[in-house]
């Protein structure tokens, strides 16, 4: 019974993201029913991407979440063709893109790296169903592609050539890249592939450099959207609550204690809990930006690309246990240091800090606070290094995090146990 519940809940990730971008289409053309929709919406499509680039200051609130809905819907539709089999990492995956394509993802510009992917499945003579997923989070590389149009040969043509190009190199290469990268933090890091793309990005960089060819780190953030924000986070976290219970109608109590015991390190919940996950990641919504009006930020692109990653990732490890000590940890690092929440880079990093969750789930709410005070102040300084064109700038510092703190944990809990063995 429970093995054909989980099938049923896995044939379902598709359906029910694909209903979810739809709502969010016509939420676009609702909120600007006119033809500035499409000017703002071309605008994003012409914009560089490079960190930081809020498509809501560039194109306006409705034609960001027209962005993310045709980015998503294009990024569904690639594993429909391919007949990718859903699994729990597909949840996350999606809304990864869905997030992100509100600062840096867009049509143009994950398009070259998908097709990069897809050749280098080619190449190995493996099927693409073996690294469509990375394939997906690849495209934390965009701004790459789109920030080539911009530098380097006089030619335009030869600048769409060359930057075609990079985003096919990126999507070749990057798969064997983020699965050797994977043991350096042995999944305690839920961004893998932002760290992977940030060593890529830090390569990239230098070698421009190198031929004086240098990207400039951009600063355009949105503000005076907060109401239509909140009110379009908690909408979508309704709906996944929905979603969640409506499936699970024939026992929404079990439903609601599952979600409270989604604590442990065990990072794929969706295997366990099947379509339960979608009231995890409807909660983790509302606590989100319930602490983002706590707190007072104001509610931007990557911001709410923050918060949506994490709901997404209520499939894949998070929730609000660990996402809790770990924005603590933030928040303290704000008061020990010149930084302040008022900053917009603090503001994003309070959010994606939940890429450590596996830590305090493993280690307890304490050992977050101290991995959520790390990571500030290198999620803060890691952007300039890799030249601000990986989107998972926060992946990269997570990555530092564990490779730095993981070894402690580890030599702690050994003491520990020998000790008690002694005992």
């Amino acid at each position: 019974m429970h093995d054909s519940y989980l099938k049923n809940c896995f044939m379902n990730i598709h359906k029910v993201y694909f209903i979810t971008m739809l709502f969010l289409m016509a939420l676009a053309v609702a909120l600007e029913p006119s033809v500035l929709l499409l000017h703002g919406f071309a605008d994003i499509l012409r914009s560089p991407d490079i960190l930081i680039t809020d498509y809501i200051y560039v194109g306006g609130l409705a034609a960001a979440i027209l962005n993310a809905a045709v980015t998503s819907l294009m990024s569904l539709g690639m594993l429909i063709v391919f007949k990718h089999d859903p699994k729990s990492a597909t949840v996350s995956n999606l809304w990864l893109i869905t997030g992100f394509a509100f600062f840096g993802k867009n049509p143009l510009n994950v398009l070259p790296i998908f097709i990069g992917g897809w050749l280098y499945a080619k190449y190995m003579r493996q099927d693409f169903n073996v690294n469509i997923l990375t394939t997906l989070v690849a495209a934390s590389l965009s701004p790459a592609v789109t920030q080539k149009v911009f530098i380097g040969a006089e030619s335009d043509a030869l600048n769409i050539l060359f930057a075609i190009g990079m985003g096919v190199l990126i999507g070749f290469v990057f798969d064997p890249i983020a699965k050797n990268i994977f043991k350096a933090h042995d999944g305690y890091n839920l961004f893998n592939a932002g760290f992977a793309a940030g060593l890529l990005a830090i390569i990239i960089t230098s070698t421009f450099a190198s031929y004086d060819l240098t990207y400039t780190m951009n600063s355009q953030w949105s503000s005076g959207n907060n109401t239509q924000i909140t009110a379009f986070v908690i909408l979508m976290s309704i709906w996944l609550i929905g979603i969640g219970l409506y499936m699970k109608r024939e026992d929404p109590r079990g439903a609601l204690r599952d979600v409270m015991a989604l604590k442990g390190f065990q990072n794929d919940y969706y295997s366990r809990c099947g379509t339960t996950c979608y009231i995890n990641m409807g909660v983790l919504g509302l606590f989100c930006i319930l602490m983002a009006n706590l707190v007072g930020f104001e509610l931007t692109g990557p911001l709410l690309g923050g918060i949506i990653s994490v709901m997404g990732f209520g499939a894949n490890g998070m929730q609000i246990y660990s996402a809790s000590s770990l924005m603590a940890g933030i928040a303290l690092a704000t008061f020990t240091s010149p930084l302040s929440l008022d900053d917009p880079n603090v503001s994003v990093a309070f959010f994606f800090v939940a890429c450590l969750s596996p830590i305090p789930a493993k280690y307890g709410w304490h050992w977050g606070v101290v991995a959520g005070l790390i990571h500030l102040h290198l999620a803060t300084s890691l952007a300039l290094p890799s030249g601000g064109i990986n989107l998972y700038n926060n992946g990269v510092a997570g990555g530092f995090v564990v490779i730095l703190l993981l070894p402690l944990l580890r030599a702690l809990e050994q003491r520990k146990a020998d000790a008690a063995a002694s005992a």
